[in-house]
């Protein structure tokens, strides 16, 4: 079963440098492996007016995007879309974000690299333990600030009982 479209949460036990309390959103899943983006880590590119996300630690050329304006989309770009209220983005859709007035409260993001993994890579990940499937939904994504995304989505932790 796909989970294209899906949330990828880090539990809190799962220690890597990278993907520790990171969301992340699967934009494909299959055979062949997965591709997502890290939701939670922004960055500051100097020459763009709004934040370029740190979308996972393997690299490629130019930029991705997402948003969740559906006025920006012409009839056939309904297919673009990854969950409900979420849609990637084009080269026009990236001209319109960067003429407008308010970047910080809009609903688009921009991100720089993606996260990869190789065929069942993810699935071995998840039999671990390592990660939570919650639905993708625009809401959640844009909505939530993106510093309270990992706490607002993680399931709450037990207290460790004590042992005095």
């Amino acid at each position: 079963m796909s989970l294209a479209g899906q949330l990828l949460i880090a539990r809190p036990a799962l220690q890597d440098g990278f993907f520790g309390r990171s969301v992340v959103l699967l934009l494909q899943h299959g055979d062949e492996g997965a591709v997502g983006l890290v939701l939670n880590r922004p960055a500051q590119a100097k020459e763009l007016p709004f934040p370029v996300f740190v979308g996972g630690p393997c690299k490629m050329d130019g930029l991705l995007m997402i948003h969740g304006r559906k006025e920006w989309l012409d009839e056939d770009e309904g297919k673009m879309e990854v969950c409900p209220g979420v849609y990637l983005g084009t080269t026009d859709h990236f001209e319109k974000a960067t003429e407008t007035e308010d970047a910080a409260s809009d609903h688009f993001r921009v991100f720089a690299g993606y996260a990869g993994w190789g065929p069942k890579q993810l699935e071995a990940e998840m039999n671990q333990g390592a990660w939570i499937v919650r639905t993708g939904d625009g809401d959640t994504i844009f909505e939530t600030p993106v510093n309270e995304l990992w706490e607002t989505l993680a399931p709450p932790t037990l207290p460790e009982p004590s042992l005095n």
